[in-house]
C-alpha cells in the first residue's frame, strides 16, 4: 500500500503548540493537503472519528493525561481506525526507548528535533509502507 503525501489524511497528535506549527508546516512544505492537529489523545480520537478515512497518525509519545502509547492501544481498538499507520515522534531516542516503540507495535519512529529538510520524506515512506526508525 502506497498513499501519496499529497492524498494522505494525517492527525499530529502534539501537546507543544511551537512544535505542532513546525511538524504541521513541514507537512504542508512536503506536499501535504490533509493535515490536522490535535493536542490530546482524546481530541485527536474524537476528531478521527470524524473524517471518513485516517491514513496516519504521528504522535508525540510524552503528553500529560494520555501518552502516545494509550493512543497507539486506543486506534488499535477502534472498530474505523484500526488500519490507521502509528508513528511515534519524540525526542526520547535512548536505545531502550525505541525499543519500547518497536514492541508496542508502533510503525515507526522519528526523533525530535525534525530534520526540515527530510521530514516530509520520511513521513512519505512511511506511507509507502516502510517501517521506519530514524533515530538521530
Amino acid at each position: 500500500m502506497s498513499i501519496p503525501l499529497a492524498n494522505a489524511t494525517i492527525i499530529l497528535v502534539e501537546d507543544d503548540p511551537n512544535a505542532q506549527l513546525v511538524a504541521l508546516d513541514l507537512l504542508r512544505m512536503g506536499g501535504a493537503n490533509r493535515c490536522y492537529s490535535r493536542r490530546s489523545v482524546d481530541s485527536a480520537i474524537a476528531f478521527a472519528e470524524k473524517l471518513p478515512r485516517v491514513d496516519l497518525f504521528l504522535v508525540d509519545i510524552n503528553m500529560p493525561q494520555k501518552s502516545g502509547f494509550d493512543l497507539l492501544a486506543e486506534v488499535r481498538q477502534h472498530e474505523r481506525l484500526q488500519g490507521a499507520l502509528i508513528v511515534a515522534v519524540t525526542a526520547g531516542t535512548l536505545e531502550h526507548d525505541t525499543g519500547r516503540i518497536r514492541e508496542f507495535g508502533f510503525d515507526g519512529f522519528i526523533s525530535k528535533p525534525l530534520r526540515a529538510a527530510e521530514f516530509a520524506n520520511q513521513v512519505q515512506r512511511v506511507l509507502n509502507g516502510e517501517r521506519l526508525w530514524e533515530t538521530r
